[in-house]
């Protein structure tokens, strides 16, 4: 694999980046006790619960529940993958990356490291064909003529495609930029037969694409002719897929994540004269449909989303298709439909920036837009079929979004459901029971188990399940073993990770005995390079940041504390397989054909039997297992 991280590099990043030193760099961290606290960057809140361990190099939230090592951090506040946050931090450190590379793997200039070199190149190629004074002139003047300062245009690093057909070509003949690199970060195209190449953009001023990072990955390119190509993209290529991609979101992502509110236009020059006029919250799709990877992009930074489209039926239409995404997804989304003719770029170069913002803050909720356009529908359909379609457009909507499906926002339902059953003049207990009925077959589709009438509550406390029972001693494991890693060999011998039955934890629980010997002698700072999954490393930081082992008093007590819990969890492990074994026998006893097989099957059940005899440790059973 190319680019593949050396172990021994992402260990030397990680020694290089202190958790609190970096993480002060993005919120501002306040003493408490050992350990820092701030307001989680992740989420609202008013009261801080975001902690950072020094000692630990771990951060937790204890609100939304975020939490890792300095890698997941910088993962989840960059929206980035692992290898790409240990290439941010190396950067931040000054460290040179050692990256290795797989030796049957040609090199077909598709090496990312190389890619982003090419397209970085290419923009700055573009900017020097810009500023120059007989090549740039006409596109200067568009660039001028939709009211665009100089400032912007070096803030967001704008260019000029020439009208020729080989301008970029023979720039990089002369820098020794190879043809199948150029191909590969879809800067040129190969000709008719593959007889040479030609530059894919031409007389066009050039928007570069940004990733998370603020690296130019792509290019979008308007026309300064005729081209029926309004605007032309790059590619796909390694780098860029627009489906996943946001048009100036390294720009606004700190007024979005300060705001927690992204406005989302439909075009680069919208979204650079927002910029321009000071509301950097605004990022542009590109030249596509909002899709279900722009929404999660989005969900790393924001809460509340306010989409802008075009008042026609195109712009209803393509709201329509995005109001799904976000119901589906959990995302505040609100849609702003301008007056027809009115574009968002002139709209705020002629001054109507209040404006803008009063449309705004006044867009309706995604529940208010769907039935404004329901209501439309049903207006154009006077008759009990368009009542019937009207209907059922709108509960389905309702019956998608998950919060809804657990019976939160109560008060939004019944004042939609109640204005409902008003314009259409039906009964608004038909329309709960028909809303009911669409979210248990949308929870059935998830695999959920709803059941369709209410259950009465059980008299006495609740039971625990044997698989909350499970997975409450399987972290109490991991737990003691993060406290006192000399623990890890004896317990192997007792608990094959085999037998660890919830994904997470078994594959921390292999991430522990991987490392045992170096967990041993150097703590447990080496788990953090190991852990890639943030699920995994999240989990990591949860039982690591727990208190309970060292509140126990001196040395002795903590190892005696955590010897206890040990053997009571595994204990508990123990009895609940020797169960699911008995419940296994006693199928098999039921099911026995011949004699040999019922007394085997007897056999083994009296075994059980008499092993499970006895009781689960204390504090291990709040109430009766199943």
């Amino acid at each position: 694999m190319a680019g593949r991280l050396s172990q021994a590099t992402i260990e030397e990043v990680q020694r290089a980046n202190d958790i609190v030193e970096v993480i002060s760099s993005y919120v501002p961290l306040k003493r408490a006790g050992k350990d820092y606290k701030a307001c989680c960057p992740f989420h609202q809140e008013k009261t801080p619960s975001f902690y950072v361990s020094p000692s630990k190099q771990i951060f937790k939230c204890f609100g939304c529940g975020a939490g890792g090592s300095v890698f997941q951090f910088v993962m989840a506040r960059e929206n980035v993958t692992f290898p790409e946050s240990v290439r941010l931090l190396a950067d931040r450190a000054g460290i040179r990356m050692e990256e290795g590379r797989d030796r049957q793997a040609p090199d077909d200039g598709t090496d990312r490291h190389r890619l982003l070199k090419a397209v970085a190149w290419a923009a700055q190629v573009f900017e020097r064909f810009l500023r120059d004074g007989r090549q740039g002139a006409a596109a200067r003047e568009y660039i001028e003529r939709r009211g665009f300062t100089d400032t912007t245009v070096e803030a967001f690093h704008l260019g000029l495609a020439p009208d020729s057909w080989d301008s970029l070509v023979r720039a990089a003949s002369k820098r020794g930029v190879d043809e199948p690199l150029l191909t590969a970060a879809g800067l040129v195209v190969r000709r008719t037969g593959g007889s040479g190449i030609y530059d894919r953009f031409r007389n066009r001023v050039m928007f570069p694409i940004f990733d998370t990072l603020n690296r130019p990955i792509a290019f979008g390119g308007r026309t300064l002719g005729d081209d029926p190509a309004k605007y032309l993209n790059s590619p796909e290529t390694p780098l860029f897929d627009k489906s996943r991609n946001l048009y100036g979101l390294p720009a606004a992502r700190e007024a979005m994540t300060s705001s927690r509110q992204v406005i989302v236009v439909e075009g680069y020059t919208d979204c650079l004269m927002a910029h321009q006029v000071g509301i950097e919250n605004t990022v542009a799709t590109l030249g596509t449909s909002l899709t279900r990877d722009h929404v999660r992009l989005l969900k790393r930074y924001v809460d509340d989303v306010v989409l802008i489209f075009d008042g026609d039926l195109a712009g209803q239409n393509a709201a329509d298709r995005a109001v799904q995404l976000f119901l589906e997804e959990e995302l505040n989304v609100r849609i702003a439909t301008l007056p027809e003719g009115i574009d968002p770029c002139d709209h705020l170069a002629a001054g109507h920036k209040d404006d803008f913002l009063s449309m705004v803050a006044s867009a309706p909720d995604a529940l208010e837009f769907k039935w404004g356009l329901v209501r439309q529908q049903f207006g154009a359909a006077d008759s009990v079929r368009g009542r019937r379609q009207a209907m059922e457009a709108m509960l389905e909507a309702l019956a998608a979004q998950p919060v809804w499906s657990q019976r939160h926002d109560g008060l939004k339902r019944d004042l939609v459901l109640a204005r409902m059953a008003s314009v259409l003049g039906v009964e608004e207990r038909s329309l709960r029971e028909r809303l009911s009925r669409l979210v248990r077959q949308g929870a059935s589709r998830r695999h959920y188990d709803e059941p369709d009438q209410a259950v009465a509550p059980a008299r006495g406390p609740a039971p625990v399940r044997s698989d909350d029972l499970r997975s409450r001693a399987e972290r109490l494991v991991l737990q003691v073993l993060l406290a006192s890693p000399g623990r890890i060999a004896a317990t192997r011998e007792r608990l094959p990770p085999a037998d660890v039955k919830e994904d997470r934890h078994r594959r921390l629980y292999e991430a522990l005995i991987a490392l045992e010997d170096r967990l041993a002698a150097d703590g447990l700072r080496v788990l953090w390079s190991h852990l890639e999954d943030q699920a995994v490393a999240s989990l990591a930081a949860d039982l690591a940041g727990s208190e309970e082992i060292a509140e126990a008093g001196d040395e002795d007590q903590q190892a005696a504390k955590a010897e206890v819990l040990l053997a009571d969890a595994l204990a508990t492990l123990k009895r609940l397989s020797e169960r699911d074994e008995l419940a296994v026998v006693r199928d098999q006893l039921a099911a026995s054909e011949t004699e040999a097989e019922r007394r085997a099957a007897l056999q083994r059940l009296q075994e059980l039997r008499k092993d499970s005899q006895g009781f689960l440790p204390p504090g291990m059973t709040a109430g009766r297992s199943e």
